[in-house]
């Protein structure tokens, strides 16, 4: 499918809740086509709250989203993926993956071919159909990543995808999602807690401020692609736009 340029324009955004607690406070944020921009903030500054609004699942009380129009009309489609998949127990990795297909508006004569090949994208070959409970956690957000792929968003948020895996699965996760957004190139908004996979995997690291939630802090990274997050972490200028950023977090507490 073609997909027109997207640029993603959050302007002065605040979110409150119950009795006027403000989430998010006056934030703007551009995200160019093909982008990808990681999040970084402490607990509760309104990260995932921003996806929400993003994605129109949760009202801002002031400001605006912006997404440009294709030339038919159409507004670009967001796909959203959380840390915790949410995968239809009793559906197996093929029908999982299928449903990202029939929320697209793919005709339903192409689902097989396009879920075969997202199955072997993510390397799930194999484990057609198996179902989610047989799956270890990493496979199970694979088959998120692909039923996402399936949907075929013009961006993508992602709200702490690999948040629950351990250490090790996490580089993992993180240089698939790589390899896969290399040949796309779709807009990623990806939230996180951990430092170093944000400068691992983005090009754009956005730091925020304790709730209300500003933006404290934007860092263009200092790495080409292709890369590899596992040897990223032994360059020195990798430790280095690590500790800056944990000490704009620092201040900001």
């Amino acid at each position: 499918m073609t997909h027109a340029p997207v640029t993603l324009s959050v302007e002065n955004i605040t979110v409150t809740f119950g009795n006027d607690v403000p989430a998010i406070l006056d934030l703007s944020l551009q995200v160019a086509e093909g982008e990808f921009v990681a999040i970084v903030g402490p607990s509760g500054c309104g990260k995932s709250t921003l996806l929400k609004v993003i994605s129109g699942l949760l009202p801002a009380r002031s400001g605006h989203i912006r997404l440009p129009a294709s030339e038919a009309g159409h507004k670009p489609k967001i796909g959203f993926m959380f840390q915790r998949d949410t995968l239809l127990p009793w559906a197996t990795v093929t029908s999982n993956i299928a449903v990202g297909c029939e929320l697209s508006g793919m005709p339903k004569e192409q689902h097989a071919a396009r879920v075969a090949e997202l199955i072997a994208l993510v390397r799930l070959t194999g484990y057609e159909n198996h179902y989610p409970g047989a799956l270890s956690g990493g496979m199970r957000q694979r088959v998120s990543l692909a039923r996402l792929l399936a949907y075929d968003p013009d961006i993508f948020l992602m709200d702490e995808p690999f948040g629950a895996l351990d250490y090790q699965t996490k580089i993992v996760m993180g240089r698939e999602l790589l390899r896969i957004w290399e040949a796309s190139r779709r807009s990623i908004i990806f939230v996180t807690h951990d430092i170093e996979e944000a400068v691992a995997l983005a090009d754009r690291v956005i730091v925020m401020s304790p709730r209300p939630g500003r933006l404290v802090a934007s860092h263009e990274s200092l790495f080409e692609r292709p890369r590899d997050p596992r040897s990223l972490r032994g360059d020195a200028r990798f430790g280095a736009l690590v500790q800056t950023i944990w000490s704009e977090l620092a201040i900001a507490d």
